[in-house]
């Protein structure tokens, strides 16, 4: 939801420092629409009818400004994980194509996608296995498919 469109459902404008924090708290209200929520932080907000806006309570700043730290610490969290997937993903190839082992292989399927461990062996310049083979093979088919029907 954007600023205008929050400010149009509540029919109150709001400074742009604290709608960074209403943005937080929507985010968090979980399956609350649009309407429902606007609703309530009208309600909840102080309001300045000599400039028509409102203003934030004390306790809804500060529960936007935890919301919005915990987001970036799970978004910091997520990339760290990614990564370290990453990394484990490209361990257990490399394992995998040294002692022709599946098990290794499927285990960086499992952490990373059938996709990621094609191109990270066509990276690796390791030799491509039945598996991704016929990966590549479905995947080029689709697109020869998506441009019979396309064209």
């Amino acid at each position: 939801m954007t600023q205008k469109e929050f400010e149009e459902r509540t029919r109150r404008l709001i400074a742009v420092e604290e709608y960074y924090l209403v943005e937080n708290l929507y985010m968090a209200a979980g399956n609350m629409t649009k309407d429902e929520f606007c609703e309530e932080i009208r309600r909840m907000c102080a309001y300045d009818g000599a400039n028509d806006h409102i203003e934030l309570r004390k306790c809804l700043k500060e529960i936007g400004r935890y919301v919005g730290a915990k987001d970036a610490e799970l978004g910091y969290l997520k990339k760290t994980i990614t990564n370290r997937n990453m990394e484990l993903a490209e361990f257990l190839i490399g394992k995998a194509c040294a002692y022709e082992d599946t098990d290794f292989y499927r285990e960086a399927v499992k952490l990373i996608g059938q996709r990621e461990v094609t191109l990270m062996k066509l990276r690796m310049d390791l030799p491509l296995w039945e598996e991704d083979k016929k990966y590549l093979k479905e995947i080029l088919e689709d697109d020869i498919q998506g441009r019979k029907i396309a064209g």
